[in-house]
């Protein structure tokens, strides 16, 4: 069983990309372990930063990608 749990772990974890055999003694570190506690909340605290932002693309670069689409498109059909 794992004891020391890193930032990488804390990614996985947050990912649901953990290990399911390490996930129970993780969770368990993580009320004891204030460090990793501390790291959890901020990494919480950036990925709902990054999901609250919806950025769109501008009408030039939109026209762009469209441009070059049409001007690629018979390469495309052929493949």
């Amino acid at each position: 069983m794992k004891t020391n749990f890193t930032l990488d772990d804390l990614l996985l974890h947050h990912y649901n990309e953990m290990p399911a055999e390490e996930v129970q003694a993780f969770e368990l570190c993580l009320q004891f372990d204030e460090t990793l506690g501390e790291q959890n909340a901020s990494l919480i605290q950036v990925k709902d930063l990054l999901d609250s932002q919806k950025d769109t693309p501008s009408d030039s670069s939109i026209r762009l990608i469209l441009d070059y689409n049409r001007q690629n498109s018979n390469e495309l059909e052929a493949i």
